[in-house]
């Protein structure tokens, strides 16, 4: 089947626009080494929302904030104003990582938002639609601030209760439901309902596209993880007269369980991403032996099998340092999220939507978290993926070229154009892929 692209002439991607978009918001939260600072429900967070809030109004979108801050903007394309038909939503987040890039999540905001402006220029033009648009901003995707991440969408897909997300705390004790009344984003809102389809676009976070010379990246499948809260409750004490055998020495604990966590992954022939992470020792001082340290560990793998493998292994170490550096070892939660296929109804339709516009596409794993992953199962999912230079992530340095940009962006408006439009995916036929 040849596909030839549905978007109407005139209402094509501009060159460069959703790339100055997301350099315009680099300025909330901005670092000197031209990354960003955006921390969920943050005053950056906030002006961020906010000013998204006004393109969003500015482009002709109803804005609604629900109880988690949840930011959407729902774009009537159909004359009947009080239809609550699933719409198709696109979106991703505009929180941050401490010290991280400007393009991670933002981009796909900002695709979103020009998407749904040229949607809606379209309807004023005279092109009809069947179903309405939706631009998402989830909330706490990153979980740098609060646990877990995915936290948002989360909530929106029912895995979380609002209460048990509103609850969450930060470091200092902070709940999330306090942040987002700081901010104004503890919203009242009742959220759209669960859309038809969602599409999600977000930069690769790896080298695989830019070193197969593709533009335009499918999501396939996602790794599973397990992430782990812990704890080691030792003794403080001097460092200076306290004998080294009576010690009951915390951080030599997670020094120990950082080491066994990583050795985890350089010994195994399986296929396992491992990290440690979010330290915080008390007291943090000199001449003291720490009684307290908090960290997170965490496994990924494409298998699930290797995954709980991998994390019962790491649970027998983890009670064995403890005992041998006799702290008591606390884990305060554990979330999993299993490795899962994305519909390849929905990756067939984007191969199609990319094939119409010349792009050839390559099928890819996503190993990171991202909020398409909340709603798999609950309606048609995809998410799509463009180079990120030098496979950078979760660095200031991140980067995507503009045209990369403008490729992903175009694909998603083609996407959305055929599904605003009435298509269904599912009955247009099976699509030939790109390389795996």
């Amino acid at each position: 089947m040849k596909w030839t692209s549905c978007t109407p002439e005139g209402f094509t991607v501009s060159p460069g626009r959703v790339a100055d978009l997301v350099r315009e918001f680099a300025q909330f939260g901005a670092l000197p080494g031209g990354g960003v600072s955006r921390l969920c429900a943050s005053l950056a967070d906030g002006r961020a929302r906010d000013r998204l809030g006004e393109l969003l109004q500015g482009a002709g979108a109803e804005i609604s904030v629900d109880a988690v801050g949840n930011q959407f903007g729902l774009f009537r394309l159909l004359d009947d104003r009080l239809s609550v038909a699933p719409p198709i939503m696109i979106g991703s987040h505009l929180d941050s990582q401490p010290r991280g890039g400007r393009i991670d999540g933002t981009m796909g905001v900002m695709a979103a938002l020009e998407i749904g402006r040229l949607l809606l220029a379209a309807k004023h033009a005279g092109h009809r639609f069947q179903r309405n648009f939706c631009v998402v901003n989830w909330t706490n995707e990153e979980g740098a601030r609060f646990r877990p991440s995915l936290l948002g969408s989360g909530v929106f897909a029912g895995h979380y209760t609002e209460a048990f997300a509103l609850a969450c705390r930060d470091d200092a004790g902070e709940t999330l439901e306090d942040a987002l009344v700081a901010i104004g984003y503890r919203g009242k809102d009742k959220a759209p309902p669960m859309p038809e389809f969602y599409v999600e676009l977000h930069a690769e976070q790896g080298a695989r596209l830019e070193a197969a010379g593709h533009q335009i990246g499918l999501v396939t499948r996602n790794w599973g993880a397990v992430k782990l809260d812990l704890v080691c409750e030792g003794e403080q004490a001097h460092t200076g007269p306290t004998p080294m055998a009576e010690r009951r020495d915390a951080l030599l604990a997670a020094s120990r369980a950082i080491d066994a966590v990583r050795r985890l992954a350089d010994n195994t022939k399986a296929v396992i991403h491992t990290s440690v992470g979010r330290l915080v020792v008390s007291p943090n001082s000199s001449n003291v032996v720490p009684d307290r340290v908090e960290f997170t560990a965490e496994i990924r793998s494409p298998d699930d099998d290797i995954l709980m493998e991998a994390e019962a292994a790491i649970q027998l170490q983890l009670d064995e340092l403890a005992k041998s550096t006799g702290v008591v070892l606390h884990r305060p939660s554990r979330s999993i999220r299993l490795a899962r296929a994305m519909p390849e109804t929905m990756v067939d339709f984007l191969a199609g939507c990319s094939a119409a516009l010349g792009k050839q596409t390559m099928s890819i794993d996503t190993v990171a978290g991202h909020d398409a992953l909340s709603l798999i199962g609950l309606c048609q999912t995809a998410l799509v993926f463009v180079p990120s230079i030098g496979g950078i992530a979760h660095n200031e340095a991140e980067a995507t070229g503009d045209m990369d940009i403008d490729a992903g962006t175009s694909v998603l408006l083609e996407a959305a154009f055929r599904l605003c439009g009435g298509e269904t995916p599912a009955s247009m036929g099976h699509q030939t892929r790109g390389p795996a």
